[in-house]
Protein backbone atom coordinates (compact mmCIF):
# COMPACT_ATOMS: atom_id res chain seq x y z
CA UNK A 1 0.00 0.00 0.00
CA UNK A 2 1.14 3.71 -0.64
CA UNK A 3 0.78 6.72 1.37
CA UNK A 4 -1.83 7.78 -0.36
CA UNK A 5 -3.79 4.43 -0.35
CA UNK A 6 -3.29 2.77 3.04
CA UNK A 7 -5.69 5.47 4.70
CA UNK A 8 -8.30 4.22 2.41
CA UNK A 9 -7.91 0.06 2.31
CA UNK A 10 -7.10 -0.25 6.07
CA UNK A 11 -8.82 2.85 8.11
CA UNK A 12 -8.53 1.28 11.62
CA UNK A 13 -4.88 0.43 11.59
CA UNK A 14 -4.41 4.06 10.00
CA UNK A 15 -6.52 5.07 12.97
CA UNK A 16 -4.34 2.93 15.63
CA UNK A 17 -1.19 4.07 14.26
CA UNK A 18 -2.22 7.74 15.13
CA UNK A 19 -3.76 6.41 18.59
CA UNK A 20 -7.02 8.12 17.28
CA UNK A 21 -9.75 5.58 19.26
CA UNK A 22 -10.66 6.66 22.55
CA UNK A 23 -9.04 5.51 25.59
CA UNK A 24 -11.38 3.24 27.58
CA UNK A 25 -9.19 1.88 29.87
CA UNK A 26 -7.55 5.60 30.44
CA UNK A 27 -11.12 7.00 31.64
CA UNK A 28 -13.85 5.73 33.67
CA UNK A 29 -16.42 7.64 31.79
CA UNK A 30 -17.38 8.61 27.99
CA UNK A 31 -16.63 12.37 28.64
CA UNK A 32 -18.41 14.72 25.66
CA UNK A 33 -15.47 16.99 24.50
CA UNK A 34 -16.08 20.90 23.83
CA UNK A 35 -15.78 20.50 20.20
CA UNK A 36 -18.77 18.07 20.17
CA UNK A 37 -20.54 20.47 22.73
CA UNK A 38 -20.38 23.82 20.89
CA UNK A 39 -20.83 21.83 17.09
CA UNK A 40 -23.09 18.91 17.38
CA UNK A 41 -24.94 18.97 20.51
CA UNK A 42 -27.25 21.97 20.06
CA UNK A 43 -28.47 20.27 17.03
CA UNK A 44 -29.71 17.12 18.62
CA UNK A 45 -33.39 17.67 18.07
CA UNK A 46 -36.49 17.31 15.60
CA UNK A 47 -37.36 21.02 15.39
CA UNK A 48 -38.13 22.02 11.46
CA UNK A 49 -34.65 23.12 9.26
CA UNK A 50 -34.63 26.01 7.59
CA UNK A 51 -33.13 25.84 3.71
CA UNK A 52 -29.61 26.97 3.95
CA UNK A 53 -29.45 30.63 4.32
CA UNK A 54 -27.16 33.13 6.46
CA UNK A 55 -30.05 33.35 9.84
CA UNK A 56 -27.66 30.61 12.01
CA UNK A 57 -28.43 29.16 14.97
CA UNK A 58 -26.57 27.28 17.53
CA UNK A 59 -23.63 24.77 15.90
CA UNK A 60 -24.91 26.46 12.36
CA UNK A 61 -22.52 28.65 10.55
CA UNK A 62 -22.38 30.78 7.42
CA UNK A 63 -21.23 31.10 4.47
CA UNK A 64 -21.93 26.80 3.66
CA UNK A 65 -18.97 24.44 3.43
CA UNK A 66 -18.38 22.78 0.60
CA UNK A 67 -17.54 19.01 0.27
CA UNK A 68 -16.84 16.13 -1.67
CA UNK A 69 -18.80 12.93 0.18
CA UNK A 70 -19.20 9.11 -0.24
CA UNK A 71 -22.72 8.39 0.15
CA UNK A 72 -23.23 5.78 2.47
CA UNK A 73 -26.73 3.99 1.36
CA UNK A 74 -28.77 3.68 5.16
CA UNK A 75 -31.13 1.56 3.53
CA UNK A 76 -28.53 -1.00 2.92
CA UNK A 77 -27.09 -0.95 6.57
CA UNK A 78 -30.35 -0.81 8.01
CA UNK A 79 -30.72 -3.99 6.27
CA UNK A 80 -27.45 -5.59 7.32
CA UNK A 81 -27.53 -8.36 10.28
CA UNK A 82 -24.47 -6.77 11.89
CA UNK A 83 -25.39 -3.58 12.12
CA UNK A 84 -29.23 -4.59 13.44
CA UNK A 85 -27.27 -6.20 16.48
CA UNK A 86 -25.07 -3.61 16.82
CA UNK A 87 -28.47 -1.24 17.52
CA UNK A 88 -30.24 -3.78 19.18
CA UNK A 89 -27.34 -3.93 21.93
CA UNK A 90 -27.90 -0.27 21.84
CA UNK A 91 -31.52 -0.12 22.55
CA UNK A 92 -31.28 -3.01 25.43
CA UNK A 93 -28.53 -1.51 26.73
CA UNK A 94 -28.36 1.36 29.88
CA UNK A 95 -26.55 3.61 26.66
CA UNK A 96 -30.43 4.09 24.88
CA UNK A 97 -30.94 6.41 26.96
CA UNK A 98 -27.74 8.47 25.89
CA UNK A 99 -28.62 7.76 22.22
CA UNK A 100 -30.78 10.77 19.95
CA UNK A 101 -32.45 7.79 18.03
CA UNK A 102 -34.92 10.12 15.45
CA UNK A 103 -30.83 11.08 14.10
CA UNK A 104 -31.15 8.16 12.68
CA UNK A 105 -33.74 8.45 10.40
CA UNK A 106 -33.35 12.32 10.18
CA UNK A 107 -29.84 11.77 8.45
CA UNK A 108 -30.67 8.85 6.88
CA UNK A 109 -30.43 10.26 3.07
CA UNK A 110 -27.67 12.39 3.97
CA UNK A 111 -25.49 10.10 5.62
CA UNK A 112 -22.05 9.98 3.79
CA UNK A 113 -18.12 9.92 4.72
CA UNK A 114 -16.32 13.18 4.00
CA UNK A 115 -13.79 12.49 1.28
CA UNK A 116 -12.27 16.18 0.65
CA UNK A 117 -13.90 19.05 2.83
CA UNK A 118 -13.78 22.55 2.50
CA UNK A 119 -13.70 22.84 -1.40
CA UNK A 120 -12.54 26.47 -2.62
CA UNK A 121 -14.03 27.78 -5.30
CA UNK A 122 -11.24 27.00 -7.91
CA UNK A 123 -11.64 23.25 -6.71
CA UNK A 124 -11.75 21.70 -10.33
CA UNK A 125 -13.33 18.42 -9.93
CA UNK A 126 -14.28 15.47 -12.90
CA UNK A 127 -17.45 15.51 -13.94
CA UNK A 128 -17.62 11.57 -13.97
CA UNK A 129 -15.47 8.96 -12.60
CA UNK A 130 -15.03 6.29 -15.13
CA UNK A 131 -13.54 3.74 -12.22
CA UNK A 132 -15.94 1.63 -10.64
CA UNK A 133 -15.82 2.20 -6.65
CA UNK A 134 -16.81 -0.22 -3.91
CA UNK A 135 -16.22 0.23 -0.13
CA UNK A 136 -17.12 -1.62 3.14
CA UNK A 137 -18.56 -0.24 5.99
CA UNK A 138 -16.92 -1.37 9.49
CA UNK A 139 -18.20 -1.55 12.56
CA UNK A 140 -18.36 0.88 15.40
CA UNK A 141 -15.72 3.24 16.42
CA UNK A 142 -15.12 6.10 18.99
CA UNK A 143 -12.09 8.72 19.00
CA UNK A 144 -10.89 10.95 20.82
CA UNK A 145 -12.24 14.30 19.38
CA UNK A 146 -16.30 14.55 18.65
CA UNK A 147 -16.33 11.74 21.40
CA UNK A 148 -20.29 12.06 21.53
CA UNK A 149 -20.53 10.53 17.71
CA UNK A 150 -20.06 6.72 17.35
CA UNK A 151 -18.33 6.39 13.77
CA UNK A 152 -18.66 3.44 10.95
CA UNK A 153 -15.22 3.40 9.38
CA UNK A 154 -15.20 3.22 5.42
CA UNK A 155 -12.51 1.58 3.48
CA UNK A 156 -12.27 1.12 -0.16
CA UNK A 157 -13.01 -3.01 -1.10
CA UNK A 158 -9.89 -3.23 -3.86
CA UNK A 159 -6.60 -1.40 -4.72
CA UNK A 160 -8.46 -0.19 -7.93
CA UNK A 161 -11.01 1.48 -5.60
CA UNK A 162 -8.61 3.32 -3.17
CA UNK A 163 -6.63 4.49 -5.77
CA UNK A 164 -9.39 6.16 -7.56
CA UNK A 165 -10.63 8.05 -4.43
CA UNK A 166 -7.55 9.20 -3.45
CA UNK A 167 -6.54 10.49 -7.09
CA UNK A 168 -9.32 12.92 -6.20
CA UNK A 169 -8.14 13.70 -3.28
CA UNK A 170 -4.70 14.55 -4.84
CA UNK A 171 -6.45 16.44 -7.89
CA UNK A 172 -7.81 19.20 -5.21
CA UNK A 173 -4.72 18.92 -2.50
CA UNK A 174 -6.58 16.96 0.51
CA UNK A 175 -5.46 15.13 3.12
CA UNK A 176 -5.01 11.54 3.03
CA UNK A 177 -7.00 9.82 5.88
CA UNK A 178 -9.44 7.65 7.35
CA UNK A 179 -13.13 7.97 6.44
CA UNK A 180 -15.49 7.79 8.56
CA UNK A 181 -18.77 8.14 8.21
CA UNK A 182 -21.10 9.65 11.59
CA UNK A 183 -23.93 7.45 12.61
CA UNK A 184 -25.11 7.87 15.96
CA UNK A 185 -24.98 10.42 17.62
CA UNK A 186 -25.18 11.04 22.25
CA UNK A 187 -27.27 13.18 23.70
CA UNK A 188 -24.20 13.26 27.19
CA UNK A 189 -21.82 12.01 29.09
CA UNK A 190 -21.92 8.15 29.26
CA UNK A 191 -20.85 7.32 33.02
CA UNK A 192 -21.22 4.05 35.43
CA UNK A 193 -22.60 1.12 33.87
CA UNK A 194 -23.54 2.31 30.46
CA UNK A 195 -20.08 3.62 29.58
CA UNK A 196 -18.95 -0.20 30.46
CA UNK A 197 -21.76 -1.34 28.31
CA UNK A 198 -21.21 1.24 25.29
CA UNK A 199 -17.12 0.33 25.70
CA UNK A 200 -18.16 -3.50 25.43
CA UNK A 201 -20.63 -3.11 22.71
CA UNK A 202 -17.90 -0.78 20.67
CA UNK A 203 -15.55 -3.68 21.06
CA UNK A 204 -17.62 -6.42 20.17
CA UNK A 205 -19.30 -5.64 17.28
CA UNK A 206 -16.14 -3.55 15.87
CA UNK A 207 -15.06 -6.86 13.59
CA UNK A 208 -18.61 -8.30 13.31
CA UNK A 209 -19.97 -5.58 10.71
CA UNK A 210 -18.16 -5.41 7.01
CA UNK A 211 -21.28 -3.85 4.73
CA UNK A 212 -20.39 -3.90 1.12
CA UNK A 213 -21.74 -1.36 -1.28
CA UNK A 214 -21.25 -0.56 -4.62
CA UNK A 215 -20.99 3.28 -5.51
CA UNK A 216 -23.09 4.82 -8.60
CA UNK A 217 -21.70 8.67 -7.84
CA UNK A 218 -20.09 10.79 -5.69
CA UNK A 219 -21.74 13.98 -3.91
CA UNK A 220 -20.85 17.34 -3.72
CA UNK A 221 -22.79 18.71 -0.54
CA UNK A 222 -22.95 22.17 0.63
CA UNK A 223 -23.34 22.32 4.81
CA UNK A 224 -24.20 24.76 6.79
CA UNK A 225 -23.42 22.27 10.49
CA UNK A 226 -21.54 19.47 11.23
CA UNK A 227 -24.68 17.07 11.32
CA UNK A 228 -25.44 18.03 7.50
CA UNK A 229 -29.13 18.74 8.83
CA UNK A 230 -28.84 22.08 6.80
CA UNK A 231 -27.39 20.84 3.71
CA UNK A 232 -27.88 20.73 -0.19
CA UNK A 233 -27.05 18.26 -2.62
CA UNK A 234 -25.26 20.88 -5.22
CA UNK A 235 -23.87 17.71 -7.78
CA UNK A 236 -23.34 14.25 -8.23
CA UNK A 237 -20.78 12.50 -9.77
CA UNK A 238 -21.43 9.06 -11.14
CA UNK A 239 -18.66 6.44 -10.80
CA UNK A 240 -17.83 3.92 -13.61
CA UNK A 241 -20.40 0.66 -13.80
CA UNK A 242 -19.75 -3.01 -12.26
CA UNK A 243 -17.43 -5.07 -14.97
CA UNK A 244 -19.55 -7.92 -16.20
Amino acid sequence: MCEETAPLLDPLADLSRQAAAYDWDAHGALILDQRYRERQLPLLGERARAPLGPEVGAGEYWPPIRSAVIPVDSERLAADGGITAFLDDLRRSDVASCVWWPGLALRADRMHATLVGGLGEGSELPAQLGQYIEVIVRGPWIGRFNTGRIYLPVQAADVASAAALAQLRTRTGADHRPLLAGYVQLTGDVTGDAYRQLRDIVATHRSRIAVRLPLSELWLMDTMDDLVLRSRLAARIPCGRAPR
